[in-house]
């Protein structure tokens, strides 16, 4: 049986893997040496476990993947989800109705694991980025809106000021966790993803943590958007790269971006603690 006493967890798109959506072999080095060292490595990511094997393959060299934003988490080399939660039917429902009051396009997303399957919901306004969303998981899309138990819901939004948007939604759908991110499109879209409450990044690094009864400073994260905040103001040691907001730059640890191996150098920092 496995044993740790700390956890390396990371970002994947924007902060693991480069703009080219690959890891660079000194970032795979890194990983390979935190295994070997006996420290656990965790992926905490907005994709499904589907859309991450598509990314990086079977057999990347990682312990866990907290996917979904944690709404689920998996035992990578087992292949085994450890956790799941979800939206039931009437939650479904009720953001339904609130996302449909604001004239908004958003996808339901199936129960994991099937949660790469959705179901497209269009205000009929333009919206580019969602459309080059639907259409990359085009083959995944439902035809008739049958999902009782869904993942989470993705509304997107063009354009980038949206702090009020995001702020109404928090208190209108307080019941559910609420969480901001920067669309991977076209790096400007905001991405509302809706899930049960409780659902986190950190709390999914949390769950892990707990199994092995690691201490908190026991834990880096490394991320670079709003989605990451959670899990980076919760571990022992929090870094942003450099493709980052400028808001959260001023909050965390700055390392180089992702497209200089900033994982690389935040894992060197906090060793060297």
């Amino acid at each position: 049986m496995r044993s740790f006493d700390k956890i390396v967890a990371t970002d994947v798109d924007g902060t693991l893997f480069g703009s080219s959506r690959t890891v660079s072999e000194v970032n795979l080095r890194t990983l390979r040496k935190l295994h070997e060292e006996g420290i656990c490595t965790v992926l905490a990511t907005g994709r499904s476990i589907w859309s991450f094997t598509n990314l990086a393959g079977p057999d990347f060299p990682v312990d866990y993947l907290v996917f979904s934003c944690g709404a689920g988490i998996m035992d990578w080399p087992k292949k085994e989800v450890i956790y799941k939660t979800g939206i039931d039917a009437s939650g479904i429902q009720c953001i339904k109705s609130y996302l449909n009051g604001l004239n908004a396009d958003y996808c339901i997303h199936d129960a994991i694991p099937q949660n790469h399957c959705f179901f497209p919901y269009r205000s009929g306004s333009l919206n580019p980025d969602f459309e080059k969303r639907v259409a990359t998981y085009l083959p995944f899309e439902k035809k008739v809106d049958d999902i009782i138990f869904a993942t989470q819901i993705l509304a997107i939004f063009p354009g980038s000021d949206h702090q009020q948007l995001i702020s109404d939604a928090d208190k209108a759908l307080s019941g559910f966790r609420v969480i901001r991110s920067t669309s991977p499109v076209d790096n400007a879209s905001l991405w509302m993803e809706i899930f049960q409450k409780g659902v986190s990044k950190a709390a999914g690094i949390a769950r892990i943590a707990e199994q092995f009864n690691i201490p908190r400073e026991n834990i880096m994260a490394v991320g670079n958007d709003y989605n990451d905040v959670d899990m980076l103001d919760w571990a022992g040691q929090g870094f942003i790269t450099a493709n980052s907001p400028d808001d959260l730059k001023k909050k965390y640890i700055n390392v180089p971006s992702n497209n200089e191996d900033g994982f690389t150098k935040a894992v060197e920092k906090w060793l060297r603690r």
